[in-house]
């Protein structure tokens, strides 16, 4: 089962509004396709960990979202 951080929620709710959407569907994205993932935030961000290190991360910003792919490998393409 997921594993959900509350600073995630907190992250979120203090990101500028236009964002706020665009993190909540990467955040049930993320735990739709990978169940397994922790959460956690991580130099101020938040940060999705699977086994043995850092899966993904998403971020806001004052104008545009990040979503990025720590180890690539580990996706089914």
């Amino acid at each position: 089962m997921a594993s959900k951080d509350p600073r995630i929620d907190s992250y979120i709710a203090k990101s500028a509004e236009f964002a706020r959407p665009i993190l909540i569907h990467i955040r049930k994205l993320v735990h739709a396709n990978c169940p397994d993932v922790t959460e956690t935030i991580k130099w101020g961000f938040p940060h999705y960990d699977y086994k043995d290190g850092i899966f993904c991360s998403m971020a806001a910003f004052n104008a545009h979202c990040a979503f990025g792919f720590w180890r690539g490998s580990l996706l089914k393409i």
